[in-house]
């Protein structure tokens, strides 16, 4: 008897499905049905939990499995291992918020059901967002999916054009949904009031062991969030970049190198150029940028040894999934500012109300000019009523005017 209910058991289990929501076309129902066979062959023989064995989902992936499971519990009760990765809602929506793994315990008045969810690291870029009311935000993901259409489940608190483009409209919540390849996506969007006096302090050319490590510190002491642009890492400074992500500041792109005779030769060559290094921070990191900086600027005049070049890069470069961001402050550290006193007056009297004051610094190895004037601009700025604020992918660009 012993023999013919482990036969059973092990039957039972070769039964459960895979539900996953990487495969198009997939019959849920029958998927379901599968599901419950399993389950009650389980149920026969012993008293462990029930389990679904594997999800897999994309970042941003939406996932109902009530539905997938035919879970008719009006009462269930289901919890995430790891809401950071993936979220649960009272009627078993599953919402992939970050490459990794959970696992889903549902709680019925017959059985309890685990489920083990395993999100990918690509997939929509915009899980969850916050923006200010006014910033617009273009949904991106960092595969091929192409979504046709976007709804939005509150239009007064922001809205969304055919193509994927949110504008906020209001300070409140709204749910961003589009369909691609049977799948659902919902970003969970968050709209704050506009600040009026900002202040987006950006560091340049990092990083490194000398310049990275002190700036990051005093950022950390004053609680401030800022915008690395950096070039690519050399290997044994990765840690210093993660750092940088860790402690929720902005990771952009200023190129994977450096070199006006290089990268300026043609605008595919400067396209090439970010996308190494947005390819390697995914890699490395999973996180994707689409915040960048040239070098020089968009105004420089180094490239002017390809006529015209500039002005046609800054006219594609969105189409590319790019943004990107000049000054309006420059704190003169990598020109006129020779001392930590220079610095400190460039900024501080750059500075204007009613503004997002972008500020150009550097954190090239030995800026001690730059390092040691941080914290006296940071307590400037808080104490005139400005807020420090990391560039995201829906800040207002500020642009120079283009001279090649």
């Amino acid at each position: 008897m012993k023999k013919t209910k482990k036969l059973l058991l092990t039957l039972g289990l070769l039964l459960l499905c895979s539900i996953t929501g990487c495969s198009s076309g997939t019959d849920k129902k029958s998927d379901s049905q599968s599901v419950n066979s399993a389950v009650e062959a389980n149920a026969a023989t012993t008293d462990e939990p029930k389990r679904i064995k594997n999800i897999g989902l994309f970042m941003g992936e939406s996932y109902s499995l009530t539905e997938a499971a035919d879970i008719t519990d009006e009462t269930a009760e289901y919890k995430s291992s790891k809401p950071k990765y993936v979220s649960v809602d009272d009627c078993g929506n599953l919402h992939a918020l970050k490459a990794g793994k959970a696992v889903i315990t549902v709680k019925t008045e017959e059985a309890t059901i685990k489920c083990r969810v395993n999100v990918r690291k690509k997939g929509m870029v915009y899980p969850e967002f916050t923006m200010m009311k006014d910033e617009h935000l273009d949904l991106q993901f960092s595969n091929d999916t192409k979504v046709k259409s976007w709804t939005s489940s509150d239009k007064s608190v922001a809205t969304v054009s055919k193509d994927g483009q949110v504008t906020a409209k209001k300070k409140g919540t709204a749910v961003i949904t589009g369909k691609a390849d049977g799948r659902t996506y919902t970003c969970n969007l968050k709209v704050t009031k506009r600040i009026k006096n900002r202040i987006y302090l950006t560091f340049d050319d990092g990083p490194n062991r000398y310049s990275t490590t002190k700036i990051l510190n005093i950022l950390k002491k004053n609680n401030v969030k800022a915008t690395f642009f950096e070039l690519r890492p050399a290997g044994n400074d990765f840690d210093l970049t993660k750092r940088v992500i860790d402690e929720g500041h902005t990771l952009a792109m200023h190129g994977f190198q450096h070199k006006y005779d290089q990268i300026y030769k043609s605008v595919p060559i400067y396209h090439e150029n970010l996308d190494k290094l947005q390819n390697l921070f995914f890699k490395k990191f999973g996180v994707w940028c689409t915040v960048s900086r040239f070098p020089g600027g968009s105004s420089n005049t180094v490239s002017r040894y390809n006529k015209g070049v500039m002005t046609a890069i800054t006219k594609d470069i969105h189409s590319w999934g790019y943004h990107y961001f000049d000054w309006n402050v420059d704190s003169g550290d990598a020109g006129g500012s020779r001392t930590a006193d220079d610095v400190y007056r460039h900024v501080t009297s750059g500075l204007y109300k009613n503004r997002g004051n972008v500020v150009l610094m550097h954190d090239f190895m030995g800026n001690d000019k730059t390092i040691d004037a941080l914290e006296r601009i940071i307590k400037y700025g808080k104490k005139n009523g400005y807020t420090f604020l990391p560039i995201t992918a829906s800040t207002d660009e500020v642009h120079h005017r283009v001279n090649n």
